[in-house]
């Protein structure tokens, strides 16, 4: 049975998984009608679109993983992990596609460089969702195998002093999957973070000279790029709280039935919980249907 203190941990992480839930689940509604009316979205909206979905998905299969493994001990967990992998890769790379689309559109870089990325990004968008998809399931080919072996290769457990051939491989799987978890994760964040600091100083830079130029009619602008540049900010923080404590989960793996666990949970998706609403809040389109709704729920 489940302390008091894990009962409450696993009632807070189910609350801010619900809340990310339903935030992702009205930004996939909001920009899926747009869909099915004008059969087109522009490239943010895809982005933002595609992870949604991930991300609802991500919740789910958190959500259900954990409360399977802490409560069950069969083997069918293998099947969450797979999934969970599989959606946790392509919200990374989404995540990191959104920030360097910011990057490209809203930086004031005049590199030739960034002005053909400028030119180029907005076609580019569909064939870098479609990569990130295809990443990630080729992804599932070493996760497969890993999950195989250790499922149905027996350890030995001799002490006789010599390793055999399946403590061997084990511990080779260790190693590997490790590393490879490693590679999958701070790639994408690596050009999350470049893409993030480089947009930020941009328009650090570029706030400084509006300001110093400032006229009446200026003022309006120069509250857009203070909004925009607190959601970046914003967004460096959630973000960067989900992947660190994720890496450190990955190298130092915890027992599923301690109170670790849940508190890990609960730190680890604290921040993409919240991240939803402040993309809510800050598109205008999203902003506008959620006023639309709180305002005339019968037109929802």
């Amino acid at each position: 049975m489940p302390t008091l203190f894990n009962v409450f941990l696993m009632i807070f992480f189910l609350l801010e998984s619900m809340a990310a839930i339903l935030g992702n689940g009205f930004i996939i509604t909001v920009l899926g009608r747009e869909w099915v009316r004008c059969w087109t979205l522009s490239p943010g909206d895809m982005i933002l679109a595609s992870l949604g979905i991930s991300r609802f998905f991500l919740h789910w299969a958190a959500v259900v993983g954990n409360f399977y493994r802490y409560f069950s001990s069969g083997d069918n967990s293998l099947y969450f992990d797979i999934f969970w992998n599989f959606t946790n890769v392509t919200t990374f790379w989404f995540t990191t596609w959104l920030a360097v689309f910011y990057c490209v559109k809203i930086s004031f870089f005049t590199h030739p460089i960034f002005f053909w990325l400028k030119w180029r990004i907005s076609r580019c968008v569909p064939w870098l969702l479609l990569c990130s998809l295809l990443i990630s399931s080729l992804i599932f080919i070493p996760y497969l195998v890993k999950d195989y072996l250790v499922l149905y290769l027996p350890v030995t457990g001799n002490y006789s002093g010599k390793t055999t051939l399946a403590d061997g491989t084990h511990v080779l799987l260790k190693y590997f999957y490790l590393s490879l978890q490693m590679v999958i994760l701070l790639v994408p964040f690596l050009f999350f973070l470049a893409s993030t600091i480089l947009v930020i100083s941009s328009l650090c830079r570029h706030l400084r000279n509006m300001q110093h130029h400032s006229a009446g009619r200026q003022d309006q602008s120069i509250q857009v790029h203070i909004t925009t540049l607190k959601s970046l900010f914003y967004f460096l923080i959630l973000y960067t709280s989900y992947v660190l404590p994720l890496v450190i989960s990955i190298t130092a793996p915890i027992s599923f039935c301690t109170s670790q666990l849940w508190v890990c949970q609960v730190v680890i998706y604290a921040g993409i919980s919240i991240h939803p609403v402040f993309l809510i809040l800050n598109t205008s389109k999203l902003r506008k249907a959620l006023k639309k709704i709180l305002h005339n729920p019968e037109t929802a």
